[in-house]
């Protein structure tokens, strides 16, 4: 079966899987192992949009980043595809990782009757008439709530490769809803040895987008325009940056002469956001990193956009705190993301920049693994 991906072999993407991501990965990695103790050792836990060819997955198990189990199974892994056929496909390339079929958003989003009680993945699921509608909704929910189940992660790769937003949906938008759910379910412990609860403080977070559309609803143009309004009236430096940047400081005009410019400052800022408002914030080191390559299609060229960043839960959590009170570092370290989003531009990959030679090898080295591991499945 041909890969549901048609891009696995671009050259492009796989700089920013080996620049961006690894080493991104390689971080929460040592983070973790820093944090290990006698009673709370563990392996990486990772979800991805990987498709057949599992292609970041491998990497990651090439680099040790990723271990598998005893067995050899790739237990820590999970991933969702649009059909039961392209998760099978992917699982003989990744033996042991839990794939999920189906439309990831529509999934997240399915509306669970048992959503306000502790969610248990055997509890029965009693909907209405017996009929194939009835029966679409207990698998969909059942996934969901094995889903669930399966976080938190230590890195998190919404690898979507479409629109942030799109025409037609309403503000906020799915997608959007969507990453807050995930980032909410984040929050979810551990459950290990004697049923001690271990929460993650922290988890490496990757997102892919295409730039656009240009015609973008006017309710998400007034959210981005207000985002970026709202960060320099709060930090008038701002201006100057952007100034500097992007040769004004009027975010309207930056909108109408250079869309593409206006919609890279206000992704981060609209991904950082979400984050801020389910208890996390964006670690002022690295802050957050912007990967653009531009992509041929069919019918005409776009440009990808991959955002890289590390992700830390607030100090003290919000259960913690008096109302309507945020945490000092996490405002700090907010403050300084935004600048670093206003001062820096996109990290630029084209054939001219990057090495051909090393990536085709190391894509080759993948395709091995994924060979060997297809042979023992």
């Amino acid at each position: 079966m041909e890969s549901s991906f048609k891009y696995e072999d671009c050259l492009l993407k796989h700089h920013v899987r080996r620049d961006g991501w690894l080493p991104m990965c390689l971080h929460r990695l040592r983070e973790m192992r820093s944090a290990f103790t006698p009673s709370f050792n563990r392996r990486l836990r990772y979800f991805t949009f990987c498709a057949v060819g599992a292609v970041d997955v491998l990497m990651l198990d090439l680099a040790r980043v990723i271990t598998r189990s005893t067995t050899g199974r790739f237990d820590t892994v999970f991933f969702f595809d649009k059909t039961p056929e392209l998760v099978a496909e992917t699982e003989k390339r990744i033996p042991g990782a839990v794939g999920f079929p189906g439309e990831f958003v529509d999934v997240v989003m399915a509306s669970d009757p048992e959503e306000g009680d502790p969610l248990d993945a055997l509890a029965p699921l009693e909907l209405a008439d017996d009929t194939e509608s009835t029966r679409k909704l207990q698998m969909t929910l059942s996934m969901r709530r094995k889903f669930i189940q399966s976080f938190p992660f230590d890195v998190v790769n919404l690898d979507l490769e479409r629109y942030l937003f799109r025409p037609k949906d309403p503000l906020p938008g799915k997608l959007v809803n969507t990453m807050r759910k995930v980032f909410e379910w984040q929050k979810r412990p551990f459950i290990c040895e004697k049923k001690r609860r271990h929460p993650v403080d922290g988890f490496t977070l990757m997102f892919t987008t295409r730039v656009g559309p240009e015609n973008l609803d006017d309710d998400y143009r007034d959210m981005l325009r207000g985002y970026l309004n709202q960060n320099i009236e709060n930090e008038p430096q701002l201006a100057e940056l952007l100034t500097a940047r992007a040769g004004v400081a009027d975010v309207a005009q930056i909108e109408r002469q250079n869309f593409e410019l206006f919609f890279k400052l206000a992704i981060p800022k609209v991904l950082a956001s979400i984050l801020h408002e389910k208890d996390w914030y964006v670690e002022e080191d690295p802050g957050i990193k912007v990967y653009e390559f531009e992509r041929v299609g069919e019918a005409r060229s776009y440009r990808m956009l991959h955002v890289t960043m590390q992700v830390r839960r607030k100090q003290p959590p919000e259960n913690k705190r008096a109302p309507a009170q945020d945490s000092p570092k996490a405002r700090a370290a907010y403050r300084e993301v935004v600048k670093k989003i206003f001062r820096e531009g996109e990290i630029l990959v084209a054939e001219e920049n990057i090495d051909v030679d090393v990536l085709k090898a190391d894509l080759e080295r993948i395709k091995r693994r994924s060979r060997l591991y297809y042979k023992e499945s």
